[in-house]
């Protein structure tokens, strides 16, 4: 099997690994005041081919292999860890791993010859956000909006099978990186307890990641969806 990687530079894994630090401590400061700790889950659909650019490597395989975009749909899963900043506002970290593998095949093949592809897309996104409660934390039902960064270390594999007659060859192409953008949300949670909550909770991200090399069909990756999740959050004094 011949491998092909092709990893994004890692100039500004410090830059970002530092910001990171940053937040920490920054959480650290205020250890002493009120948390909210969060898990969430729920159907993560990528960005359409619609609003895909020319130069994106799915929107591209498209053109030569049969499936669809909405093929990648996955159930996302993610927690975070907020602070309690008043009666209002909440800030903090998290995090939310997604995964899809997605099977191509060839819809016309020449000369005898087919290609294959399997192809992979793998997230594991650190969002740092703040959400505001118009009508305060405090309340029977508690709807919130908010927003942030979201930092995507991100993965995308082509598995790649050539069949010539009775002979088949298989292949891999590998690039990954770290890029962010940004990430909204919306939705309420329901107090069911003295510390616990049950809400529901809408968010959106977008961001294209830069491949590297002239090994695939696209130059570009979108990382963009829509995630609708449940979400469990327990208040720690």
């Amino acid at each position: 099997m011949m491998r092909i990687s092709h990893p994004r530079r890692r100039a500004r894994f410090g830059c970002w690994g530092l910001f990171l630090v940053a937040s920490v401590l920054a959480v650290a400061v205020r250890a002493d005041a009120q948390q909210v700790i969060g898990v969430s889950v729920g159907p993560f659909r990528v960005a359409p081919d619609s609003s895909r650019s020319a130069e994106d490597v799915l929107r591209a395989n498209t053109e030569f292999q049969t499936f669809d975009i909405g093929d990648f749909n996955n159930v996302a899963v993610g927690g975070d860890w907020m602070l309690v900043f008043g009666e209002y506002v909440e800030a903090g970290a998290g995090f939310e791993v997604y995964q899809k593998s997605v099977a191509g095949t060839d819809p016309t093949p020449t000369n005898g010859n087919s290609l294959a592809l399997d192809m992979t897309v793998r997230t594991i996104s650190v969002p740092i956000t703040a959400r505001v409660f118009p009508l305060r934390r405090t309340g029977l039902v508690q709807p919130y909006l908010g927003g942030g960064v979201a930092i995507h270390f991100w993965r995308y594999t082509e598995e790649r099978v050539l069949t010539s007659g009775i002979f088949s060859g298989r292949s891999s192409a590998i690039d990954q990186g770290i890029a962010v953008g940004p990430v909204v949300f919306g939705g309420a949670r329901v107090p069911v307890g003295p510390t616990l909550s049950i809400g529901g909770e809408l968010r959106y991200r977008a961001k294209d990641a830069r491949l590297s090399g002239p090994v695939f069909a696209g130059t570009t990756l979108d990382l963009g969806g829509v995630s609708t999740v449940v979400t469990v959050q327990l208040r720690l004094p």
